[in-house]
């Protein structure tokens, strides 16, 4: 894909520090649910610029930002990587947030996921944004994103892509997301949390 990045990239090709990010980490329950402590999402340890770098890299070999208008993400932990992206690819992006500002136009959906549920608002659409790609940190059941494409489409927009970093490939979630969306997510590693520890089961990486 011939897209231009705006950011410098300083390449460190002797690490995946992607697939470091998310094998063999310690899995924790919260909410019942098992959840796999990482650098990405919690930052323990600290988040590497190397990582976001790498992020960002193998993002632009595997999703066409030039097909795309603007970038939505989830304000939680999938907010930082639209920023990202958004400098990366001269987008301009929107978050949906689980509390209401209250300004004209915002739209909103109910949501549930397997941590929480309620509802989904979103502002920051306007005429000329028709075609979006959705970008998140990970995939666990599908829920958040399946409500996304929900909010999205009942505004007029269609969602070109799904793009997540990684999966939890035990719940089952991109397939879901696929089987109600029509649309299969694309992610870099997937990874089983159904253990003590997680283990990456499969990491696609396009040089």
């Amino acid at each position: 894909m011939n897209q231009k990045s705006i950011i410098s990239s300083k390449k460190d090709t002797a690490r995946d520090y992607i697939f470091e990010t998310f094998n063999e980490k310690p899995i924790k329950l919260v909410s019942g649910k098992k959840y796999c402590v990482n650098s990405l999402t919690d930052h323990a340890p600290i988040t590497r610029p190397e990582l976001l770098r790498q992020i960002a890299e193998e993002t632009s070999r595997i999703v066409n930002f030039d097909d795309i208008d603007f970038i939505v993400g989830e304000e939680d932990r999938g907010g930082y990587l639209c920023a990202i992206l958004s400098m990366q690819f001269n987008k301009p992006f929107t978050l949906t947030k689980w509390n209401p500002a209250g300004f004209e136009g915002e739209i909103h959906v109910d949501f549930k996921n397997a941590y929480t549920d309620g509802k989904l608002y979103l502002n920051g659409l306007s005429t000329n944004l028709k075609r979006a790609i959705i970008v998140d940190d990970i995939i666990d059941t599908g829920g958040t994103i399946i409500a996304m494409v929900k909010l999205l489409r009942s505004a007029g927009v269609e969602v070109v892509d799904i793009f997540s970093v990684a999966e939890k490939s035990d719940y089952k979630g991109r397939e879901r997301i696929a089987r109600e969306t029509g649309i299969m997510p694309k992610v870099l590693v997937s990874f089983l949390s159904n253990g003590n520890r997680s283990k990456v089961t499969s990491r696609i990486k396009q040089n």
